[in-house]
């Protein structure tokens, strides 16, 4: 896979969150949300992504947003704790965008002290499994998914510089890549 851009989103990238969102099957959403979800509930659910203190990221392998990562802080949880979890375009799968993703999410939630981040998938997504596996989460089954907790080290002046460097790397990749208008 070549290089995957992998930057913070903001509330001007609201649009690009929602074509993301729009172009993703019912599979994928599924796999996303472990339920069904109708037009007006994903609808809602895209309008309040900036709303709260959730830390969202966008991945770009080819100049396109092609996947999501969100971490957002459990509140009054007995550790200091954040939910991850992310989509990635079909087509785009299988690619290392959701490992890239995921390992962004780590170093964002090890930056701001969160002990733990936990994943729930279906038990039936294979593929998200394996990816927590590979970053050595605990899994847990509970009634048709699976609970996968990372526990995260402390930060570090490296952690730190990982992510103030992939930022600057991809705001610079970014303005690099903008259309000229002549």
């Amino acid at each position: 896979m070549q290089d995957v851009i992998i930057r913070r989103l903001r509330k001007y990238d609201q649009a690009l969150v929602t074509n993301h969102f729009n172009s993703l099957d019912e599979d994928v959403l599924l796999s996303r949300f472990g339920t069904p979800v109708q037009p007006e509930g994903l609808r809602h659910y895209i309008s309040n992504m900036f709303a709260n203190a959730a830390l969202i990221f966008g991945a770009f392998p080819d100049s396109c947003l092609r996947g999501v990562g969100e971490l957002r802080l459990i509140p009054d949880h007995k550790h200091h704790a954040a939910e991850a979890a992310f989509t990635v375009e079909k087509v785009w799968q299988d690619q290392g965008i959701g490992d890239a993703l995921l390992s962004r999410l780590i170093t964002v939630a090890q930056n701001r002290g969160v002990r733990e981040v936990h994943m729930l998938c279906l038990a039936t997504n294979q593929k998200m499994r394996r990816l927590a596996e590979k970053h050595n989460a605990e899994l847990a089954l509970v009634p048709g998914q699976v609970e996968a907790t990372l526990t995260t080290p402390w930060p570090t002046p490296f952690s730190m510089a990982k992510e103030i460097t992939s930022e600057y790397r991809a705001f610079t990749r970014a303005v690099l890549s903008w259309p000229n208008h002549v």
